[in-house]
């Protein structure tokens, strides 16, 4: 007989009892006097430093500390452990099992979250786009995130007037500049097809001169293309989805679904990926074209915006708060020399 400790199962008192196993049965007596049978009862799998635990079949259990005591009862139960417990004996099975979790993670996040994401996107009405972006504009309105603009009603007419141009019949499309100190300077486009265009952006490309002439109104032009190609392509949509997904993955994982319900900040903070990029690039050069502007001067602006510290400091461009509102866009719009490269290509094309 060894000592042991009994819980019935609906309730949390426990009671102290002698445990013996004989003649295929298991016996019980103290406070509680029971007896149940060996082919009924079920051994938890044992961990090192806690007690052997018993489960017996009318929701009762009992569990024994003494260490060695547990390991007899267990053979004398014929407990085995499972070959999931028998392989983490192993080294090289430990070490396979994380290079395959590993893998499982990256495959997950770079192929399967993605490729599901675009599959809802697209089989999701557009009336969801509407919703989406009406939600996080109200959101971000609610919040002081967008203020006034502080710009010229020269400046802001132009701007708008470029958009009129540039935006296509078949995309629903609306230009709203706000100082966003929150973006910098930057431009993000919402799912029902609302673009935030930060003063500082505005900004940033006019630079020096003071006044929109050909080279900014073109770079400005480019810039609201491109934006306009993610909306075109449900691009935020699929980020998002993107995003519930990887939320849904890590609360079934952790327990927490508060992720899911925080998609409207989300929006405020889109960051699209490389290849998203290339094809809003590809989208803004055809737009372009179609409207007889350059993509010329758009290169020049991710290039200056990519290297503008250099040029600071050889004196050849402008004041450092150009840089540090650039860095906010390049943030959310990764830039690269291919892409500059293929918008000057576009250019000779």
């Amino acid at each position: 007989m060894t000592t042991a400790y009994f819980f019935d199962g609906r309730s949390a008192r426990r009671h102290e009892v002698a445990l013996g196993v004989g003649d295929g049965a298991i016996t019980l007596v103290g406070a509680i006097d029971r007896s149940y049978a060996c082919g009924d009862t079920r051994v938890a799998e044992p961990f090192e430093g806690t007690p052997t635990v018993l489960y017996f079949p009318d929701g009762a259990r009992c569990e024994v500390d003494e260490p060695e005591a547990g390991r007899m009862l267990r053979a004398a139960l014929g407990y085995r452990a499972s070959r999931t417990v028998r392989l983490t004996a192993h080294t090289w099975a430990v070490l396979a099992a994380l290079v395959l979790l590993v893998a499982l993670i990256l495959v997950t996040t770079f192929w399967g979250i993605p490729t599901a994401a675009r599959k809802i996107a697209d089989a999701l009405p557009p009336s969801v786009d509407r919703s989406l972006g009406e939600s996080a504009v109200d959101a971000l309105r609610a919040s002081g995130v967008l203020r006034q603009s502080r710009l010229s009603d020269e400046w802001l007419a132009e701007v708008q007037q470029l958009m009129r141009r540039v935006a296509p019949a078949d995309v629903p499309v609306r230009l709203l500049i706000h100082d966003v100190k929150a973006f910098g300077a930057n431009a993000i486009a919402l799912p029902d097809g609302s673009i935030i265009m930060s003063d500082l952006m505005v900004r940033l490309v006019v630079g020096k001169r003071g006044t929109i002439g050909d080279t900014e109104a073109a770079q400005l032009a480019g810039v609201l293309a491109h934006e306009i190609g993610h909306v075109r392509l449900r691009h935020g949509t699929r980020v998002l989805a993107g995003s519930s997904l990887a939320a849904a993955l890590s609360a079934s994982l952790l327990g927490d679904f508060s992720g899911v319900a925080a998609l409207p900040g989300v929006l405020a903070s889109l960051s699209y990926s490389r290849e998203m990029e290339a094809e809003a690039d590809e989208y803004a050069i055809a737009l372009l074209r179609k409207n007889g502007i350059s993509t010329l001067p758009l290169a020049d602006l991710f290039e200056r915006m990519e290297y503008g510290p250099e040029l600071e400091e050889s004196g050849k461009e402008a004041p450092g708060w150009i840089w540090e509102a650039a860095e906010s866009f390049m943030s959310s719009h990764p830039l690269s020399e291919e892409r500059a490269e293929r918008l000057r290509e576009a250019a000779s094309e």
